[in-house]
């Protein structure tokens, strides 16, 4: 059951978290770059949360209240569709 909806989470709600990520970003002026420092967080794991291709990335709910609060934007902002 808890897999089920593990499974459930990571295919309805996480890609439209990571979208969000990517446009709260680029809606805050920062580069990629300046983000990952911000946050603490390689360069590329920033862009592997923001690609839709690749399918095995995660994001801890600790890195999203640190987006949360880069970005000024509460949590439930990043579960709505655009």
């Amino acid at each position: 059951m808890y897999l089920e909806k593990q499974e459930q989470l990571d295919r309805d709600y996480m890609p439209i978290i990571y979208k969000n990520i990517k446009k709260f970003r680029q809606t805050s002026g920062l580069s990629a770059m300046q983000a990952a420092e911000l946050l603490d967080i390689s360069y590329d794991y920033l862009r592997r949360i923001e690609s839709n291709k690749d399918l095995t990335k995660s994001c801890s709910l600790k890195l999203l209240i640190k987006f949360s609060i880069l970005f000024e934007r509460p949590l439930d902002d990043f579960l709505k569709e655009s």
